[in-house]
């Protein structure tokens, strides 16, 4: 794809490759020796975004070498200082994916700063691909991040993926990966925030020694490993009320349900006015707790209503409902939903087939703390600790969640993913 940055494998024997690119295996900082894989989580609230760089990333390595590095920021240490301060202190000579965030945490807590998380080790392969905005055909983005597996020959293969949700409907992003990696290896991730700001994300990579801050982009990393990796996902919610049809879609808007004006319908069966549809920021804040569920042979895949047109009479969900697919009106469990980070997380490192987990990632909705409250995302954090404890975690809320094990659909919303690595 032209414009995309790639490619870069972690691995120490270097071959030749353009001037954004690196290829070898990640082993041991000491020839000869033998470091088993590791996966180390770092956090750091300094209010400068570079010193809390460096914090994280010396705390999430410890002293060791890392095949990859995993930034999750927040949108105010989202500059290019702190993804170059984070380089730098991982040894300046490292793969490096992460974005921006509408919060993140671990087993330390939540907050605004800098989450590092970081693997290496023996038998750890990784491998990367970043497509900038300016050059993005979402479709193409998907295959082109998917691609890095071509650098990944381990018996153990996932694709993390790291998306945008504000450069429109991400399922293509998912798609085309999928048209690349297959129905063999899982694709997982969510896309960066803006802390819910609707004004832009920011994604950091880095393939060798320069560091990128880019825009709106698309990311990936093909990760590879002697040992196997878990993926799950959670969310709580469950569909209330009669299926319907949608009749009239384009993407993510739906002008039709059974035939009918689609905001005419979601109104009235959500108890919705006139007045609030006539708001943009009062129908977000009415619509994103009142979603939509799209029915699956697994279940539902959860989609936000985020925005309406009043004269068209449609509303937009952020991915792709299809016209002929049955969509229904989704309420919470209201315990399932606070357990859904530690339902996801748990069954993540349950999922490894009995090998030992060393840490998990997890990718939060971020709309799911509007949803539960100050309280109750307290306590969903706290669910999470417990059931990891005492495995590392880092993670970030979403502007979207990529879960894909079967099938060509993956994207989902209200939803909580984890890859466990072990």
């Amino acid at each position: 794809m032209p414009g995309a940055v790639e490619p870069a494998k972690a691995q120490f024997a270097q071959r030749p490759t353009d001037d954004l690119s690196r290829k070898g295996r990640h082993g041991p900082a000491v020839e000869g020796a033998i470091m088993e894989r590791w996966f180390g989580v770092g956090r750091s609230l300094l209010a400068d975004p570079a010193e809390a760089g460096t914090q994280a990333c010396r705390e999430a390595l410890g002293g060791r070498r890392a095949g990859l590095v995993i930034v999750f920021a927040s949108l105010s240490h989202s500059t290019p200082a702190m993804a170059a301060a984070v380089h730098a202190a991982a040894g300046g000579d490292v793969l490096m994916i992460g974005c921006s965030t509408s919060g993140e945490f671990t087993a330390d807590g939540r907050g605004a700063g800098v989450v590092v998380n970081a693997l290496g080790g023996d038998g750890f392969q990784a491998s990367g691909r970043a497509v900038p905005y300016n050059s993005m055909d979402l479709y193409a983005a998907g295959e082109t991040v998917a691609s890095a597996l071509d650098d990944v020959d381990s018996p153990h293969r996932v694709l993390l993926m790291l998306g945008d949700g504000r450069s429109g409907d991400q399922q293509e992003v998912v798609r085309g990966a999928y048209s690349v990696a297959g129905a063999q290896v899982p694709l997982i991730g969510g896309c960066a925030g803006d802390n819910v700001t609707q004004t832009g994300t920011y994604s950091f990579f880095s393939s060798g020694t320069e560091v990128r801050v880019l825009k709106n982009a698309v990311l990936g990393a093909a990760l590879g490993s002697e040992s196997a990796f878990g993926i799950a996902m959670a969310h709580g919610w469950h569909r209330t009320g009669e299926p319907m049809v949608v009749t009239r879609s384009e993407g993510g808007r739906i002008f039709e349900l059974d035939g009918e004006p689609a905001l005419d319908v979601y109104l009235r069966r959500t108890g919705g006015t006139p007045e609030i549809a006539a708001d943009p920021g009062a129908f977000l804040n009415f619509a994103t707790v009142r979603p939509l569920g799209l029915a699956r042979r697994t279940g539902e895949d959860v989609r936000i209503i985020f925005e309406c047109d009043p004269e068209q009479r449609s509303i937009s969900s952020l991915a792709d409902t299809p016209e002929g697919a049955m969509v229904s009106f989704m309420e919470q469990d209201a315990d399932q939903v606070i357990g859904a980070a530690a339902t996801a997380g748990r069954a993540a490192a349950d999922a490894l087939g009995g090998a030992e987990p060393l840490g998990v990632l997890v990718f939060d909705c971020c709309v799911r703390p509007i949803a539960l409250g100050q309280d109750n995302t307290d306590a969903a954090a706290e669910r999470l600790r417990d059931a990891l404890k005492p495995i590392p975690f880092g993670g970030f809320y979403s502007n979207g969640e990529i879960v894909l094990t079967r099938g060509a659909k993956g994207m989902h919303h209200l939803t909580v993913a984890a890859l466990a690595v072990s």
